[in-house]
């Protein structure tokens, strides 16, 4: 190990800033695969396509039993350990997913993936809104869009080749371990077990959440995520199945809107050093409906694909300047709960919202989950236009 106790805090704070990049990428590799691979995984299995909403399900529920009980995980390891571990879960959960020839195995493995990602993202995001600022806090996202990007790439990539979807799954698996062996040996850099600790114990969760505008707060996480997670893992079944476009474009349509997600976090971490957070979130929110409302009319291909780049392009700053402003909208003292239940609600609101959209094609049709792309980024502009007006009044 390295004598990283002895560096300089700037230096070790930048270090930490790159490494925490490195931990986003590995959170997106795998939320990019599935959208790709589902319809062969459903395929070979004999299970219908509406199952994704059942196995992102055991994913949030992996999810939640990491990110909800953080604290207590933080109280035994460093953040380096937990990010080590969980990078190793993760990779083996993936091979997993390759073996796996029953649907109960692979629910479980959907669960203990999701466990891991919880780890890793919980912890993360509540050391960012204390130590970087909302442009970092972006950029940090932004990798995340990177891996999700590059998923459904490797995929696509594979395909071309004549391989199967379980390549990809290997070799993002293989990924995984060798980010756990990265975080293992930089260990000691994440030492902050007692800041994190400190920041966690200051209000209680029962007090922070008598404040109402912290469950609008919760409510945007939840309607914001549903909507990420709806385009990306049903965007590939609606163009393949219902608008008759190949597979390998459907494959990089799917990139195209991870990319612009990625792109816009990059772009946008340069805006917010001089723009107000709050009007490029209402500049944004308005972006996805707009987006949405393209990709619903479908006048053309081309269209259509210019509404996926726009819906990508401006749900970009929202998840991560959100989490930015907590200590502003909220104080410091909360910020660490308030965004644990955030995170815990996005979580939720990525299973139950594309899950019910899967569940409704079974009467009205796979174009019914466009439609629930408006709907969503329509509730989702509602709640943050009530968040910031309630909040400005105090």
């Amino acid at each position: 190990m390295f004598t990283f106790h002895l560096m300089n805090p700037s230096l070790r704070l930048k270090i930490l800033i790159l490494i925490s990049f490195i931990a986003f990428i590995s959170l997106g590799l795998p939320d990019g695969l599935l959208g790709i691979a589902w319809p062969f995984i459903s395929d070979r299995l004999n299970i219908p396509l509406d199952n994704l909403g059942v196995l992102l399900m055991f994913f949030v529920a992996g999810y939640l039993s990491s990110s909800l009980t953080n604290s207590k995980i933080m109280s035994v390891i460093t953040l380096g350990w937990l990010l080590a571990l969980s990078c190793f879960l993760t990779g083996t959960s993936l091979f997993a997913f390759t073996v796996s020839n029953q649907w109960v195995f692979l629910i479980l493995s959907a669960y203990f993936l999701g466990a891991g990602g919880g780890a890793i993202d919980t912890s993360l995001n509540i050391f960012a809104s204390a130590n970087f600022s909302p442009s970092v806090v972006n950029w940090m996202h932004a990798f995340y869009g990177i891996g999700a990007t590059s998923g459904p790439l490797i995929l696509t990539w594979f395909f071309t080749m004549g391989l199967t979807w379980k390549s990809g799954y290997i070799l993002v698996g293989s990924i995984q371990i060798s980010l756990g062996i990265l975080f293992l040996l930089t260990s000691k850099m994440w030492a902050i077990k007692g800041e994190v600790k400190e920041i966690q114990q200051k209000v209680s969760y029962r007090l922070t959440l008598k404040n109402p505008m912290v469950w609008l707060s919760i409510l945007i996480f939840f309607i914001y995520t549903g909507l990420e997670v709806s385009v990306g893992q049903w965007l590939f079944t609606v163009l393949t199945k219902s608008r008759y476009v190949t597979v390998e474009s459907g494959g990089l349509w799917v990139s195209t809107f991870w990319g612009s997600l990625t792109a816009g976090r990059v772009l946008f971490g340069f805006i917010l050093k001089k723009a107000s957070t709050v009007k490029v979130l209402y500049l944004a929110v308005i972006g996805i409906i707009l987006g949405s409302f393209t990709f619903i009319i479908d006048f053309s291909d081309i269209i259509s694909f210019m509404g996926i780049v726009l819906i990508g392009f401006s749900c970009a700053p929202v998840f991560p300047s959100m989490i930015a402003l907590v200590p502003d909208l909220f104080g410091e003292k909360s910020a660490a709960n308030i965004i644990g239940f955030q995170i815990s609600a996005a979580m939720a609101g990525g299973a139950i919202l594309p899950a019910a959209s899967g569940f409704l094609t079974d009467f009205y049709g796979w174009e019914v989950i466009p439609l629930s792309f408006l709907i969503q980024s329509l509730l989702l502009a509602f709640a943050y236009f009530i968040l910031i007006k309630n909040l400005k009044k105090k």
